[in-house]
């Protein structure tokens, strides 16, 4: 039973010693500009290495306008089930037809990621597309984010319709 005991302590030791380790090593880990692809928000504890972009305001950033024009979503009628895309650029507020709904996108980043600066992209490739939107014209209203990796995360919550991102559009 003692030599059992000495086991698991050794054992125990060796583990906490390999994690202590592995917690502080610079690489293409946790922390190191890599979104973890199960990750929405696509966390970045190094600042430094974030390419820029940061948002204080609603304005689409000119190096991405420059290679963006818009965002395509996903527009489900949930009664008749049916559905279809519609494109929405940047800046413009869209009326969907056949609804009452107008949406705005007031914000894009191609490879979204968040920092203790705020919201940002890591890079021009659409790596984590997100584009910030406002949705008028029907209860309840809504002002947030969409992804296309992600179309639940952060869903428009209507009683008649869902949208979801689907794509960013390239010029």
């Amino acid at each position: 039973m003692k030599k059992l005991s000495v086991m698991f302590l050794c054992t125990l030791l060796i583990f906490l010693a390999a994690c202590s380790q592995n917690s502080g090593k610079k690489g293409a880990g946790a922390g190191q500009g890599t979104a973890s692809t199960q990750d929405v928000h696509g966390t970045d504890e190094n600042d430094a290495e974030l390419t820029g972009f940061v948002f204080e305001s609603d304005e689409v950033d000119p190096s991405i306008l420059a290679l963006y024009t818009g965002i395509t979503v996903k527009l489900t009628d949930r009664e008749s089930k049916e559905s279809r895309d519609i494109f929405i650029p940047f800046m413009t507020p869209t009326q969907l037809e056949g609804t009452p709904l107008t949406v705005t996108v007031t914000q894009f980043f191609p490879d979204f990621v968040m920092s203790e600066k705020g919201s940002a992209t890591r890079s021009l490739e659409p790596k984590n597309p997100g584009a910030k939107v406002k949705i008028t014209g029907a209860n309840p209203e809504f002002e947030g984010w969409l992804f296309s990796n992600f179309p639940d995360a952060h869903p428009y919550d209507n009683p008649d319709f869902d949208i979801a991102m689907v794509n960013a559009v390239e010029k």
